[in-house]
């Protein structure tokens, strides 16, 4: 029986997690996500109708025939490995207990528990219910009959009292009931004070429970950072969601997968986008216009802006659209190698031309034949690699080091720099003729203060990137934040805001909408609050560069992530 997987699990001594399901859905995403069990019982139903699992201890419905339908024609049909337990209400006087085991083994069930059940209930309702026959002595015959007959058995508890029944009986697993989960209160003190009082009732409830694996459910918790705090102060083995894993995530995704369709359907009426490149006004409309225009030509490309402004994207763009779209797009930085490299890894060398030569060595320009080489950074070339390069562009033939023999070479050139080359010109670090060959024509990336508007569109596309890639709903960002957020200067570009949003999705996970407050507490706490002015001139940024560095003992790579820019742009500044 499947119920041997539990019960092995449990012998493990591994953390189990269960989901408590109402549809053979929800069984099945439980099953990927790799629960060690689903519970099927009626309050699923119920939360999936959009009422309260409360619900199901109501006389709505026949508890024991409503579950059995959810198990035999939906759930069980769902599940390829995962061990089912049918909830059961063993105060049904119709019930035959014996027909009932039949059935759910025929079936495959793994285990039963006692749900609905009298745990959820207490003061004088809950004595009458005892006082007449159907208290929960009922409830662990039934268990024990089904543990008789080879099923894992789980009991639910809401009392120290009905634990220690529980394990008397010899029950494999208690669920210790916490009462049924509503909402989550959003006020931090709230949530723990309400976190510690659970965490009682957890403690007293195992001092009782002459070791039977605990398990908890409902109550206040209903995130994973809830748990963390109970296996830390509590023996606890594992976890059952109910609301916490169908109804609480089902809703506001539903919610925000209609409103996404909507932002993107009046979007798709203003916005424009090349590949990743996103943009409503006239800066952005700009670049998608040079872009559409040269892509098809074999024209070299200078792309210029500061770091951050999406010059790579760019880039890539150029090659898709271009008639090399099925060569390759060979990528080289030029600041990040060494000068007396430079040459080799751009050209290639023979063996043997230099001590470590050991083998010949294919450079870029060959690398990217018949396709496209982009360039980054190509203002930081030494003199004697802008010589060498303006000839390969004059005569499309690279010599390797260390060789005699020149190669000939078809590529689409595309360069990028966010430094000014009429500066660079005039002071000699940059050759005019290379200048005039590289920028036949000339794509600007506008900095993101220079396209305010194009903020919330952006926001927008990372906040969902970021939720399904850390496997959360995206947070709503009201008028505050978002004003907040169009002030800032952004002297990081693109780059910075992708890097607060991901932050932002990942500490406030849970939290339905993202507060002022919780923003610029953010913000503090990382060092980089928005200052009030739409942008920063260089004598600025280096004023809060060099308070940042101050802040953290002059670690350049801390003050480059809280800054949301690159270290080459911490040396800049220190430079200019």
């Amino acid at each position: 029986m499947q119920g041997d997987t539990l019960l092995r699990a449990l012998a493990s001594d591994e953390p189990l997690v269960g989901a408590a399901v109402g549809s053979g859905m929800t069984a099945a995403a439980a099953e990927e996500g790799g629960a060690d069990f689903v519970m099927v019982l009626s309050a699923g139903f119920f939360r999936l109708q959009g009422a309260s699992s409360a619900s199901s201890l109501l006389p709505h419905a026949d508890a024991n025939a409503l579950t059995w339908e959810i198990a035999a024609r939906h759930v069980l049909t769902r599940l390829a490995r995962t061990p089912a337990i049918l909830g059961v209400c063993a105060q049904d006087p119709e019930l035959d207990v014996d027909a009932l085991l039949d059935r759910a083994a025929a079936h495959g069930v793994a285990g039963l528990t006692n749900f609905p059940s009298v745990a959820f209930y207490d003061g004088a309702f809950r004595a009458a219910l005892e006082a007449a026959g159907f208290g929960y002595a009922r409830e662990l015959d039934l268990l024990r009959r089904a543990k008789a007959r080879g099923f894992a058995t789980v009991a639910f508890c809401l009392t120290p009292a009905d634990a220690a029944a529980a394990a008397e009986a010899g029950i494999d697993v208690l669920c210790l009931n916490l009462g049924l989960a509503e909402t989550r209160s959003l006020d931090p003190e709230e949530h723990q004070a309400a976190l510690d009082q659970a965490i009682l009732a957890i403690q007293a409830m195992m001092a009782v429970a002459k070791g039977v694996p605990c398990v908890i459910f409902g109550g206040p918790v209903l995130l994973p950072q809830d748990t963390q705090q109970v296996y830390q102060r509590t023996e606890a083995r594992g976890y059952v969601g109910g609301s916490a894993v169908e109804r609480f995530p089902a809703a506001p995704a539903v919610t925000q997968a209609v409103r996404d369709f909507k932002h993107a359907a009046r979007a798709g009426r203003s916005m424009d986008r090349l590949g990743s490149l996103i943009g409503t006004g006239p800066a952005m409309k700009r670049v998608f216009e040079t872009i559409r225009a040269v892509a098809p030509s074999d024209a070299t490309v200078l792309i210029t802006g500061e770091s951050g402004t999406g010059k790579e994207l760019a880039a890539r763009e150029l090659h898709r659209l271009s008639h090399l779209a099925g060569k390759p797009l060979v990528g080289w930085n030029c600041a990040a190698t060494a000068e007396t490299l430079a040459m080799s890894e751009l050209f290639g060398h023979e063996k043997g031309a230099f001590t470590g030569a050991v083998r010949a060595h294919v450079g870029q320009f060959e690398l990217a034949d018949g396709g496209t080489l982009f360039m980054d950074e190509v203002a930081d070339l030494s003199p004697a690699v802008q010589a060498a390069l303006l000839r390969v562009l004059q005569e499309r033939r690279v010599t390797r080091v260390g060789g005699e023999r020149t190669i000939a070479v078809d590529v689409r050139l595309i360069a990028a720099t966010n430094q000014d080359f009429r500066q660079l010109v005039q002071a000699g670090r940059f050759r005019l003729d290379l200048y005039y060959r590289l920028s036949v024509v000339v794509l600007r990336m506008p900095p993101l203060r220079e396209r305010t508007e194009d903020i919330p569109f952006l926001v927008w596309e990372l906040a969902r990137e970021f939720a399904q890639k850390y496997g959360c709903p995206p947070p709503r960002f009201p008028d505050a934040v978002m004003s907040a957020l169009l002030r800032h200067a952004w002297p990081g570009n693109v780059r910075e805001l992708r890097n607060l949003v991901e932050r932002l999705v990942l500490l406030t996970r849970g939290e339905a909408a993202l507060s002022r407050a919780r923003f610029d507490a953010i913000f503090e706490t990382f060092g980089d609050a928005p200052p009030a002015g739409s942008s920063l001139p260089l004598a600025e940024r280096r004023a809060k560069l060099r308070e940042t560095l101050d802040r953290l003992r002059g670690n350049k790579t801390a003050a480059a992530r809280a800054l949301g820019v690159t270290r080459k742009t911490i040396h800049k500044w220190l430079r200019c």
